[in-house]
Formats: structure tokens, C-alpha cells, sequence
């Protein structure tokens, strides 16, 4: 049934029903509009109603504070003509309406999202509603405190809060809201609702336009736990205790490459019928020749094949596969990544793939990927940090990233199609495992969005979930009504996002040195106070440039305490020359602020001192040093006393090394062999990111406002 708008008072009765009143009355002649105009009282609003007009006024089909009958007689006529003039031939009737006072104009609607469900919208209302685009997206059934949070994100929510006037009836509105999201979600086959303008006063509110769209009820994936089969299938994944792979070969060819990975297990079956050894190890025919029914099952045999063995696997008692194999789904042969999952199901062996890059354990030694390496930077050191890619190629792109910047991984996933476990298993189960730290996802789509928010909320409120989400521009496709205009995948999925506590990187997706930085920022820094950041440079240009990025990603640039002005005056007073000590004492007025500019005339001693005094700052958070080291007093020595500097203080030290010179080089090197991290571009936006998770999940860390008051 192709989606239709219901008639007037079909919607009025279907949102009374959840105590949502629209005023007016549908009338369909002269002498109607006349007789319901008096009975509601003059003035009155006239309004023409039909599924071919969004824009009512840009038609001419609205005409407001009509005074007495001769009005909406002359105003009847005039309604009509307009309608013939734009060509609109289906025309349910005209709206008359008793004319309200002037308030707040907001809108409130909502639509079906195929993966999430009721998706229901808050913001700004009125003719100029997708201008302003002033609106945050909420899933599911809401609750009060998912409106609050909603309206929060809107210039609305500050205007209901009594921005530059009196404070609107907001409860009123947040109970509007909620009703909305209910009645969506009891009613499926509504794919559109749009109220708009509702019109908030100090006291109530009233709804003047309403259009419900109908059509097939929308069915979305429901259902969000995770079954413990399923997660015990993947704590075998990780960390088996014996591993086949089928279709193991010389180095040289994929099923090579991967047997060459796997050798840190410690039992691993390589099955190839044609040969008996293989890079020195046993290899066996078939499943029926091993000592043992391995607990996992690795596939780099072509599409077919896998099918077959992964059914003897499941029979014999395996626990768990990674299907690197590719020729499934993503190349139409959907029939064989059904039986795939089939299989997985009746056996309750749940796999990772198929056509994937594979799996990195570092603390159990599992490495299944197939890219040589020496191609590529495999992080073999354990660490606190656990990605999810959608994407192998920007999977592997994180990895060389952190490798190249000495952070440690603890698991990488490269999840393929997605057919047995996904995203949100694969994050349940990082986020149940306590060396895991924190978790960074890619995504480009998303068939189950209500478990990975269901799932991402638990997981979330424990540890730090990073997105980068691809493929959230794009068109869209014609709408009927002001909220599916403003409503997409990619706003459901923010709403997700917020709803479960993820942080999602928006700005720059396309540089997943963003993340990177984030991650390793949050993994090797410790926790600071608050948000106050201090810049130091050696060299003027980096540190105004710091500066200004700091504030405009809404943190606080310190501002030193009195006696850290004056060391750092008496520290650098014997670097300025003057025409007399007058002349000095002036100048040295502006010395001593942040960002604090060392000259190119700075030594190790100059810095070291200067880094020294800032450290013991009251009011400071955060050091952040852009060092170039280029300059010629700077000795080789240098890397040494920073170490040093780095094991007394219990603040974040962010040091940014500028340029790309082989000297830059080694001194990085030097200090990633200490585990001393240092940062280059995107810098501010990463370290704003995990200030503010710091925040999120670090009780004793004080807001700008409690720190002044400190």
C-alpha cells in the first residue's frame, strides 16, 4: 500500500486516543465553514487540507484571524481559488480553527526507522522549520529525561527555559513528546507524524496542524539481548584453547599468511589435503584425521567449501569460526550466507564474517589476519584499547596508526558481512572483558540499530564507546511532511548515539587520526582535574594557533596564579633586552601569560624550568607543550629530561613536536621506546573529546565553576 495522508478527523481520534488534541473542526462547504466558525467563536483560522500540500502558506492556503461570517464566507471562496490555482486537485476539506494567541511555535514529530523503530523529533517549529533545522531526534519509547536531553540540544529547549523572556511550559511539552513516541510505537503503520506548530505558552500549549502519514505497518528488528550461547561462543573465539584452519598453505598466499600468524597459539591444525607439512608444522586432510575437535575453526577456502566444512565443524562439537572467505552476500550469493547462518543457529556456533579481515587477540596470541606483515603495522603489545570495523581497510588503517604512535591494542575485529554476530555482540563481549578500556568503532550500516543502543547503554555506562560512522551523507527521498524532511538513518543514529552514551566523531570522519588520538590519549595520559589547559611553545606561531583552538572547542585556557606569573617573569626576564630597567619591567607585563611563548632563543634549561613551574599551577589541568625543536639550543638531550619531567607530575603533558625532519623523527622514536606518547595533527579536537569522557566517568573531575570556586 503506497503511503497516504489519513483524513482530519481520522488523525484527530486516532491522537486523542493518547491525549493529544488538535483543535478545529474539518468542514467541506461555504455554509458549513460559516455555521462551525460561530459555534467556535470569532476569530477563526482557515486552513485547506490536503496530502498534496506540505507548505500550506506558501500556497496561499492559510488565512488567519478571520473577525465575523462575511469573513470566512469571502475567505472560503479565496481558500478555493488558491487551491485551483496551484493545482492541487485532491482536497479533503478546509480546517476551521479558533484563533489562538501568539506563543513559542515548536515542532513535534516522528517517523519509522527501519532499524530503530519510532523515531520521534523536538525542536523549532513554524514556517521556517527546515531552515532553521533546529531539532534533536529521540528513539523509542521516551522517557522524561530523553526529552529533557533532547530539547537540550535545541535552541527551543533555551527558549521553553525562558531565554530572554518567561519560562514556557516545558513539562507540558516533554509530556507531548512522550505521548507522540508512544502512540508511534503502538502504531506501525503510521510512518509520519508532524506536529507543527504546536504553540507553547506559560502555561499549556495548543496544536493547530497535525499530518499522519499511513501506509504498510513498518516491522524492525525487536528483539536486543544477546544469548549466552552466543557469548560464550565468542569467549571461545577469542581465546581458544586449539584452532583448525581450513585451508592452510606456504607463506606467500592467504591461508599462509594467516597459519604464519596463528603460530603464537598454542594448538593449531592446519587442514590441507595435498600436503603433509606446512611452514614446518603437521598438516592433516581433514576434520576426521585431527587428534582433537578444535574449539575454533578458521576459513580461507572458496564459498562453497565453507558451507560444507562448517557443517561437519558444527556436528563434531566446534565452538566458534572466523570465515575470512569472501563470494557470500556482498557478491549475490545470498542463498549460501543464509544456510551460513542457518547452520549457526541450529548448532549454536556463532562465527565473525563472513568475508572479513579477520581477528587480533593480543592476549590470548590469536591473529587470524591474511595482510602480510610487513605490509602492514600489527600491534602485537597488549593494550586497553578494543576496535570494531566495518570496514577491514579502515580497520587496518587504525591499527598502523596506533602502531606508528606505540599505542596498544588489546582486540581488533574486522567484522565482515555480519551475518552470525555484529557490532553488538562484538561489543557486549568487549565490554564484559575488564581489560578492555575503552572501545572505537567504525560503522557504515547498522540492521539492528535497537540492539546496539540497547547493548551500547549497558557497555557505555562502564567504559568509553568511540564511533566514526560512514555514509551519512546522501539524499533522501520525497517526504510528505516537515519531519520526514529533517528525519534520516544518520539523525536516528545520532539519536542513538546519545541515547546510549556513545561519543561520536563527526568532524572530520574521513581522518580516523581523530580517533587515534583520542584513543591514545585516554589509554596513556592520566586523568586530570578539570579542563584549564596551558600552552607552551617554543616558537610563537604554534601556540597562538593551540590557543585559539582550545577555545574554540570550548575548553579553558588557564589563567596562572600570580606566583606563577612572576617565576615565569623572573625565568625569562634575562632573555629580554631593554633600553632601561623601566623599560624591562613594562615589558615583562605581558610575559608570563598563556600561552606562554618561550623564543627561539630557548634552551633545555629555559623549557624544563618553565614546564616545571606550570606544573605546579593551581590553576592548571592540562600542559600541552608544541616544541620545535629545530631551534638551535635545544640539545640531544633534551628527550632524556623529558622522561624525566613526565614520571613527577600527575597532569596530562601533550607534546607536539612540529615538523617532519629526520631530527623530529628520532626524537619521537626515542621517547614512543620510553612509552612517552607525543601528538601531531588533528591534536585539540581529540584532546577536547577526552576531556570531556574524562569527565563523564571520573567523579572527582570539577567543572570550570567548581574549580574557580576552589
Amino acid at each position: 500500500m503506497k503511503p497516504s495522508q489519513l483524513g482530519f478527523e481520522q488523525s484527530r481520534i486516532l491522537l486523542d486516543a493518547y491525549g493529544i488534541p488538535v483543535l478545529g473542526r474539518m468542514v467541506r462547504s461555504r455554509e458549513q465553514a460559516v455555521r462551525t466558525a460561530r459555534e467556535l467563536g470569532f476569530p477563526v483560522a482557515m486552513k485547506t487540507v490536503s496530502s498534496e500540500i506540505i507548505h500550506k502558506t506558501d500556497l496561499g492556503c492559510v488565512l488567519l484571524n478571520l473577525p465575523e461570517q462575511s469573513a470566512v464566507e469571502t475567505g472560503y471562496d479565496r481558500l478555493m481559488e488558491n487551491v485551483r490555482a496551484a493545482g492541487v486537485d485532491a482536497i479533503d476539506g478546509i480546517l476551521i480553527q479558533p484563533m489562538v494567541k501568539a506563543g513559542q511555535e515548536i515542532l513535534i514529530g516522528a517517523t519509522q526507522d527501519p532499524s530503530f523503530g519510532p523515531m520521534t523529533m523536538i525542536g523549532s517549529g513554524g514556517r521556517f522549520v527546515e531552515l532553521f533545522a533546529d531539532v534533536a531526534p529521540g528513539i523509542g519509547i521516551l522517557e522524561e529525561k530523553d526529552v529533557r536531553a533532547m530539547l537540550g540540544r535545541t535552541m527551543a529547549g533555551k527558549i521553553l527555559d525562558g531565554f530572554r523572556g518567561p519560562a514556557l511550559d516545558k513539562a507540558a511539552v516533554i509530556r507531548l513528546a512522550m505521548s507522540v513516541s508512544r502512540f508511534m510505537a503502538e502504531h506501525p503503520e503510521i510512518h509520519e507524524l508532524d506536529l507543527n506548530p504546536v504553540i507553547v505558552y506559560e502555561k499549556g500549549f495548543a496544536i493547530v496542524d497535525a499530518r499522519l502519514i499511513a501506509g504498510e505497518p513498518v516491522h524492525y528488528p525487536s528483539r536486543t539481548d544477546i544469548s549466552p550461547g552466543t557469548m560464550a561462543s565468542l569467549q571461545t573465539i577469542f581465546n581458544p584453547a586449539s584452532i583448525v584452519i581450513y585451508g592452510a598453505s606456504n607463506t606467500g598466499t592467504v591461508g599462509g599468511i594467516v597459519l604464519k600468524n596463528l603460530r603464537r597459539l598454542g594448538k593449531v591444525y592446519p587442514i590441507n589435503p595435498r600436503t603433509d607439512m606446512l611452514q614446518g608444522m603437521r598438516c592433516y586432510p581433514n576434520l576426521e584425521s585431527l587428534p582433537e575437535v578444535p574449539e575454533v575453526a578458521v576459513f580461507v577456502v572458496n564459498s562453497e567449501t565453507v558451507v560444507l566444512e562448517f557443517e561437519k565443524f558444527c556436528q563434531a562439537g566446534g565452538k566458534g569460526a572466523i570465515i575470512i572467505s569472501d563470494g557470500f552476500a556482498e557478491s549475490g550469493r545470498r542463498e549460501l550466507e543464509n544456510r551460513l547462518r542457518d547452520l549457526s543457529q541450529q548448532y549454536g556456533v556463532s562465527y565473525i564474517g563472513p568475508n572479513c579481515l579477520g581477528v587480533i587477540d593480543n592476549f590470548s596470541g590469536l591473529n587470524t589476519m591474511f595482510i602480510p606483515p610487513h605490509r602492514t603495522g600489527i600491534i602485537r603489545e597488549p593494550g586497553g584499547i578494543g576496535i570494531i570495523s566495518q570496514s577491514g581497510g579502515i580497520g587496518m588503517e587504525l591499527m598502523e596508526m596506533l602502531d606508528a604512535d606505540r599505542v596498544g591494542v588489546g582486540k581488533w575485529v574486522s567484522c565482515g558481512n555480519s551475518s552470525s554476530v555484529g557490532v553488538p555482540e562484538i561489543l557486549a563481549h568487549m565490554g564484559q572483558d575488564p581489560r578492555i578500556d575503552v572501545v572505537a568503532i567504525y560503522l557504515e550500516g547498522l540492521s539492528e540499530g535497537l540492539k546496539l543502543m540497547e547493548i551500547g547503554r549497558q557497555v557505555a555506562a562502564e567504559k568509553p564507546v568511540v564511533i566514526i560512522k560512514g555514509g551519512s551523507g546522501g539524499g533522501k527521498e520525497a517526504t510528505m511532511s516537515h519531519t520526514a524532511s529533517l528525519a534520516g538513518s544518520h539523525e536516528a543514529f545520532r539519536a542513538c548515539c546519545s541515547q546510549a552514551g556513545f561519543y561520536l566523531i563527526e568532524e572530520l570522519t574521513e581522518d580516523p587520526k581523530i580517533m587515534v588520538n583520542v584513543l591514545s590519549i585516554l589509554t596513556t595520559q592520566p586523568r586530570p582535574k578539570g579542563k584549564r589547559t596551558a600552552v607552551v611553545s617554543v616558537g610563537g606561531g604554534a601556540a597562538v594557533l593551540l590557543a585559539d583552538q582550545i577555545t574554540a572547542e570550548g575548553m579553558e585556557l588557564a589563567q596562572f596564579a600570580p606566583e606563577t606569573r612572576r617565576r615565569l617573569q623572573d625565568l625569562l626576564r634575562e632573555n629580554i633586552k631593554a633600553a632601561s630597567p623601566d623599560d624591562l619591567e613594562q615589558m615583562l607585563i605581558n610575559v608570563g601569560n598563556n600561552p606562554l611563548d618561550l623564543l627561539g632563543n630557548c634552551d633545555d634549561r629555559r623549557l624544563m624550568r618553565a614546564l616545571e613551574i606550570i606544573a605546579e599551577d593551581p590553576n592548571t589541568d592540562v600542559i600541552m607543550a608544541a616544541i620545535y625543536l629545530q631551534v638551535p639550543y635545544l640539545s640531544e638531550y633534551l628527550p632524556e629530561r623529558l622522561v624525566e619531567f613526565r614520571r613527577t607530575i600527575g597532569k596530562p603533558f601533550i607534546v607536539s613536536p612540529r615538523g617532519l625532519s629526520t631530527h623530529v623523527a628520532r626524537f619521537r622514536e626515542y621517547l614512543y621506546a620510553k612509552r612517552f606518547h607525543t601528538y601531531t595533527v588533528p591534536m585539540i579536537k581529540p584532546l577536547s573529546m577526552a576531556l570531556d569522557i574524562w569527565q563523564r566517568y571520573d567523579r572527582n573531575f570539577m567543572s570550570e565553576a567548581e574549580l574557580r570556586e576552589e
